[in-house]
Parts: C-alpha cells; sequence; structure tokens
C-alpha cells in the first residue's frame, strides 16, 4: 500500500512539473509572437518607406530624363 501511495505522489509531482514547464513554454510563446508581431510591424513600416521613396526616386529620374530631352533637343537645333 505505502509504495502506491509512494507511486502516486512521484506521478502528483512530475504531472505539476510537467504542468509548471507547459506553462512557461507557453509563455515564452506568447513573448516570441509579441517579438515578431512588433518586428512585423518595423518592417512593413520599413518597406512602405522604401516604396514610397522609389516613387520620389521614379518621378525624380522621368524628371531628369525630360530635361535631358530637351537639353539634346536644343543641342541638335543649334548644330543644324
Amino acid at each position: 500500500m505505502q509504495s502506491v501511495k509512494t507511486n502516486n505522489n512521484t506521478l502528483e509531482k512530475q504531472i505539476e512539473l510537467i504542468i509548471e514547464d507547459l506553462k512557461e513554454l507557453r509563455k515564452e510563446q506568447i513573448n516570441t509572437l509579441m517579438v515578431l508581431q512588433k518586428n512585423h510591424n518595423t518592417y512593413m513600416k520599413k518597406l512602405d518607406k522604401l516604396q514610397e521613396y522609389n516613387k520620389i526616386s521614379d518621378m525624380t529620374n522621368q524628371l531628369f530624363e525630360k530635361r535631358l530631352y530637351g537639353i539634346e533637343s536644343a543641342l541638335k537645333e543649334i548644330n543644324k
């Protein structure tokens, strides 16, 4: 009878340890998910900034191309 009681106590302690470990694991998962979400938001903001920069860069390049075309046209007219 004593050995069954001892086995039950040991089993209960093991179960309690497993439950504690599972709770700790869950906390770590939640923390990891929060960090991932924060990083995702940061990366998305950076991506938006890069896209905005690329749009501005494209517009600037278009203006320069128009100006260069105008200069080339003027030089061709002068050379005629």
